[in-house]
């Protein structure tokens, strides 16, 4: 900041000028400078942050399953992703073990793109303080290209625990049970 404000000084005023010879607009040039070195420096205001939206986290345990249900569905990325912290563990329904949003990111972004609908059903949650097991059966339905549509099952076994927001997220999601 200081070496825009100076190179802005000599720029206006010269390279030979003293700081008691400044003329009106030599200072003022010299002072817009600092301004907009210094407002390159703060925090983001709403006008820059706008494009990122704030995701509500899930306060309720009980309304979990239904905002990642809704969230998948939806095929929203970032507000699945915030279900999950961010070093979760997640075993895809294929047995696959992902460590982290990098990992989920890929995995769901594959998934997202065949369009499936899920639905979770037969949830059950135990908790104990803030944190929480909880499992689940799973029904998703794929469109094929010829139209006809297939159907998978499973089941889930979870660890949840809720965060510094008051939110509820994975740390641990295993995905890949078989429904019986």
């Amino acid at each position: 900041m200081i070496a825009s404000i100076r190179r802005r000084y000599h720029e206006v005023a010269g390279d030979d000028a003293q700081p008691g010879q400044w003329t009106r607009s030599a200072f003022l040039g010299m002072l817009a400078a600092g301004v907009v070195a210094a407002g390159a420096m703060l925090p983001a205001g709403p006008a820059e942050s706008a494009g990122r939206r704030r995701i509500t986290p899930v306060t309720d345990l009980d309304r979990f399953y239904d905002a990642w249900q809704e969230r998948f569905n939806a095929a929203d990325l970032e507000a699945m992703l915030d279900l999950y912290v961010p070093d979760a563990v997640y075993v895809n329904p294929e047995g696959k073990q992902l460590i982290g949003h990098a990992g989920l990111r890929a995995d769901f972004e594959s998934m997202f793109a065949a369009k499936p609908v899920i639905d979770l059903h037969d949830r059950h949650h135990i908790a104990y303080r803030d944190t929480a097991i909880t499992t689940n059966r799973w029904t998703m339905t794929i469109p094929k290209p010829d139209g006809s549509k297939e159907t998978l099952t499973g089941g889930g076994i979870e660890v949840v625990r809720r965060q510094a927001d008051g939110g509820w997220r994975f740390i641990i999601d295993d995905a890949s049970r078989a429904a019986g």
